[in-house]
């Protein structure tokens, strides 16, 4: 993927982040998600004390695209400034469902990774 795009798309995850709500890790994760049509939809973990109910910031990126009609994905970037975060168990499978054929960008201040989902998730069910 283009690294203008890549590097538009971690400063949209990074901006997402700062409205993280993340009491129990204390990690805030940004994401952000790219359609087909160009829209882009952020997201940011989001944490309750009993975490079970905890959400991913690529899943609410992504349950936000899917919400408005977007189920076209191009890329999905994460950004934590710590460290490079990968996605969750319920990420992957959400990635999985939704952007199988999409560029999955982990990213922090210093290191961007980029993945397919067959390479975060191999041997997976499909439909």
């Amino acid at each position: 993927m283009d690294k203008i795009v890549v590097d538009k798309l971690v400063e949209k995850a990074k901006q997402a982040g700062e409205r993280a709500y993340c009491p129990c890790s204390e990690i805030p994760v940004g994401a952000c998600v790219l359609t087909q049509s160009g829209m882009i939809f952020t997201g940011c973990n989001i944490e309750t004390t009993a975490l079970a109910g905890s959400l991913g910031a690529m899943e609410v990126a992504i349950a936000k695209a899917i919400s408005e009609g977007e189920n076209n994905i191009l890329a999905v970037a994460n950004y934590c400034a710590s460290n490079i975060v990968y996605p969750t168990g319920n990420e992957r499978q959400f990635l999985r469902e939704f952007t199988e054929r999409a560029i999955i960008i982990c990213s922090t201040k210093d290191k961007i990774e980029q993945f397919k989902i067959q390479e975060l998730l191999p041997f997976s069910i499909s439909e």
